[in-house]
């Protein structure tokens, strides 16, 4: 659902959801420099989405004002913000969406009850009643001008992702792909193998069991489903194997393979 420019309004990109009502793939790169300008050049690229985190580390997710930021250069990149938020509170989601950020990833979730509460959290009806959002007059709702539409046009445009990251999850999971209006599932496959006894073997056979599962059960319900998957080669697999919203790789590690691999080359030269 989009709007013109008219300038009567804030239009951050909704990248993430159009790709995924048109049946398309949404790829992105994580940035934990979360630099301006690295969101730009994501931008540039022609990503779909910038993956930033605010569970391991950045500003306090109860702080809006570096969101606002974040959002304010992926429209000049003409990219979408994907927030990893530090949890799924309702007070937290409303502050993201509020800034500005279309696509809100909940991480750690356990039970379908938790997603529901989420997911309400992000909408002003939701599932034939009211939800959760509420009232603001930050950035999206154009600092106190609300368009018309503004309530419509924020539910059509938020999208909720949560994350799949430990056998509990695994266990609930057709209840929690039943929820309404679930945007999407991401596999955490580190913090999968440490719930499973196997701290960062994310090959170990009984990891990879739980993630293909965790694949077939959204294949299954419809629901779209993301996972990491560096370089082409994977990345390219993961897109065969169903996945819709694929992160290809981060900024600090592009910088430590390109770069290392020059300084290694030089000093070897050097003797």
């Amino acid at each position: 659902m989009s709007r013109p420019v008219d300038g009567s309004h804030v239009n951050p990109p909704t990248r993430i959801s159009d790709a995924l009502a048109a049946g398309d793939v949404a790829l992105g790169a994580r940035t934990l420099t979360r630099s301006p300008a690295m969101i730009e050049v994501y931008g540039a690229l022609g990503l779909e989405f910038v993956w930033i985190d605010l569970e391991h580390g950045g500003p306090s997710g109860d702080d809006a004002g570096p969101l606002a930021d974040y959002v304010r250069a992926a429209e000049a990149g003409d990219i979408e913000p994907l927030v990893r938020l530090p949890s799924g509170r309702g007070q937290v989601i409303r502050k993201a969406l509020d800034a500005g950020v279309r696509t809100v990833l909940i991480p750690r979730v356990e039970t379908a009850e938790e997603v529901r509460a989420a997911v309400k959290a992000a909408r002003f009806t939701y599932d034939g009643g009211p939800g959760e959002r509420g009232s603001a007059s930050g950035r999206a709702a154009n600092w106190g001008k609300k368009p018309e539409d503004y309530a419509e046009y924020e539910d059509a445009t938020t999208t909720v992702g949560v994350m799949i990251e430990n056998e509990t999850a695994v266990g609930n999971l057709e209840d929690i792909l039943s929820v309404p209006e679930l945007g999407f599932v991401f596999i955490g496959p580190g913090d999968l193998s440490v719930s499973m006894g196997h701290p960062l073997e994310t090959g170990h056979p009984d990891v990879q069991a739980a993630i293909e599962s965790v694949r077939d059960a959204c294949l299954e319900a419809d629901v779209p489903v993301g996972r990491i998957a560096n370089g082409t080669e994977k990345a390219t697999a993961a897109v065969e194997d169903g996945y819709r919203v694929v992160r290809l790789g981060g900024d600090v590690a592009s910088v430590r393979q390109v770069v290392g691999e020059a300084v290694s080359g030089v000093r070897e030269h050097l003797g």
